[in-house]
């Protein structure tokens, strides 16, 4: 399976909002919402059942994230926070071996999303190891927050009718493998004028799209000279396996 936008209510995040997490609750929630996808991800391909995953999720966060101060320790100087993350997650699921061997008790219980649906829009790729997993579902988040803020955009500039064709001609074959309508089923609706600017429509998206994307990768690292490998990096994650 691929990501196929699988963490789109999942909004990436940047160092601005790590730093704010450090002392402020609503902004800690928020990231740890953030992240919950990738983490997820990352559980599942570690050979964890579905509620094993998520509920080991909910207790990564719960405890090593808001209880341990993990986001205050983290230091952009260092690396990219979702290899912190990583890392920060397996010294939790060592811990986590550990209680359940009897030397630290019981870990208490969590929440796990009630709807299977969530969680099945999460599902990893079969092939990938957990830290691809993790890192498929970070670029899935980058998209996809990318793709609102085009939608927004548009939307302010009096072109809802660009997002509308790509999402029909493009957006939707993507995520969800189906049929692109045909150019005069566009055409017969009254949407478009012509063949020839369903083209333009089309391309005139995928700029602000490539644009957006740059911009929010740029928020994430903290050496500008660091966004071209992150992109290069995300283009590989997006590959469909």
């Amino acid at each position: 399976m691929s990501t196929r936008f699988a963490a789109s209510r999942f909004r990436t995040t940047s160092w601005t909002l790590i730093a704010r997490a450090g002392t402020d609750p609503a902004a800690l929630s928020e990231l740890a919402g953030q992240y919950w996808s990738p983490v997820y991800a990352y559980l599942r391909r570690t050979g964890r059942s579905v509620h094993d995953a998520a509920d080991l999720t909910q207790g990564f966060f719960a405890s090593a994230v808001l209880e341990r101060g993990l986001v205050q320790r983290a230091d952009p100087t260092l690396g990219r926070f979702r290899s912190y993350l990583i890392a920060s997650l397996k010294r939790f699921l060592i811990d986590e071996y550990r209680r359940e061997r009897g030397r630290d008790g019981n870990r208490p219980a969590t929440l796990v999303p009630s709807d299977p649906e969530v969680l099945a829009a999460l599902e990893p790729c079969n092939s990938d190891e957990p830290t691809q997993a993790f890192d498929r579902q970070w670029a899935a988040t980058v998209l996809s927050q990318a793709c609102r803020r085009v939608q927004e955009g548009l939307g302010r500039d009096g072109m809802h009718q660009h997002w509308t064709v790509f999402e029909a001609r493009v957006l939707r074959p993507i995520c969800f493998n189906a049929e692109p309508p045909a150019a005069a089923e566009l055409l017969d609706g009254g949407r478009v004028s012509d063949r020839q600017e369903i083209y333009h429509m089309i391309r005139a998206v995928k700029r602000r799209l490539r644009r957006e994307v740059r911009l929010i990768v740029a928020e994430t690292v903290e050496d500008a000279s660091e966004v071209d490998e992150e992109l290069r990096e995300l283009k590989q994650y997006l590959a469909v396996q």
